[in-house]
């Protein structure tokens, strides 16, 4: 039950920050300028608090948070697997989240839970 609930803090962190956390300060770096619709997301700073995630981040943040309540619901049952399948997601997230530096800095704490999740647990 501690786990569940604990995912459930840990998935709505993922969703606020990825979709609904708006800051005037941006970390990334206009190397990371996409002119695609699915990755655009702000360089420099700016006036007016905004996002400073692309739609990609917006999407695939539902998809991690889901993954959390889901994998926490199986745990017990296939542990091994879902540690396995833990490290996969762990190393796409970070791949994925290297697109942008924002985000990178904003998942730092799932960073920290997930390698001490596939470490201790």
């Amino acid at each position: 039950m501690k786990l569940i609930l604990f995912s459930i803090i840990h998935s709505f962190y993922i969703i606020y920050v990825l979709n609904y956390f708006k800051t005037t300060y941006n970390f990334a770096h206009p190397i990371t300028y996409f002119n695609n619709s699915m990755l655009y997301h702000p360089i420099g700073k700016s006036n007016k608090p905004s996002s400073k995630v692309c739609k990609l981040g917006n999407i695939l943040s539902w998809w991690l948070a889901s993954f959390i309540i889901i994998r926490s619901l199986f745990m017990t049952k296939y542990k091994k697997l879902m540690k396995y399948i833990t490290f996969i997601v762990l190393i796409l997230g970070v791949i994925l989240s290297m697109l942008n530096l924002n985000v990178v800095i904003y998942l730092i704490p799932h960073f920290i839970i997930e390698i001490l999740y596939i470490k201790y647990f």
